[in-house]
C-alpha cells in the first residue's frame, strides 16, 4: 500500500506582490552589505560595538538570502512553523518574514 504525501504548498502571494517584495529584500540586501563593509574598518566606533554591529549586518544578509530562496521556491509566504499564510500586509512590513505572528511570538517567547 503506498502513502501519498502532502504536495507542499505553494506562496498565495500574485505575481506582482512577489516581485514588490523581491525588490525590497534586494534594497535591503544592498543597504546591509554596505553597512558592513563600513563597519569592516569602522572610523568611530569601539570595535567591541562594530563587531556587534557586524554580526547584525551579515544575520540579516542571511535571513533575506533565505527570503529569496522562498520566493524561487514558490513557498513565500507561508509560515515555517504552521504553514499557514503570512498576510502580504506583514510581509511588506518584515519581507523577510518566515513566520505568521502567532507563531513568531511564541517563537520569541521560547527565546527569553
Amino acid at each position: 500500500m503506498s502513502t501519498r504525501l502532502d504536495a507542499p504548498r505553494t506562496s498565495h502571494l500574485s505575481h506582482d506582490q512577489l516581485e514588490r517584495l523581491r525588490q525590497l529584500l534586494l534594497n535591503e540586501y544592498n543597504t546591509q552589505q554596505a553597512r558592513a563593509v563600513e563597519l569592516q574598518d569602522p572610523v568611530d566606533l569601539e570595535p567591541d560595538l562594530a563587531e556587534v554591529l557586524l554580526a547584525r549586518c551579515n544575520d540579516a544578509m542571511v535571513e533575506i538570502d533565505a527570503a529569496l530562496a522562498r520566493i524561487a521556491a514558490g513557498s513565500s509566504g507561508l509560515c515555517l512553523s504552521c504553514q499557514s499564510a503570512i498576510p502580504y500586509e506583514r510581509l511588506e512590513i518584515v519581507p523577510a518574514a518566515d513566520r505568521c505572528v502567532i507563531c513568531q511570538a511564541d517563537r520569541d517567547r521560547d527565546f527569553r
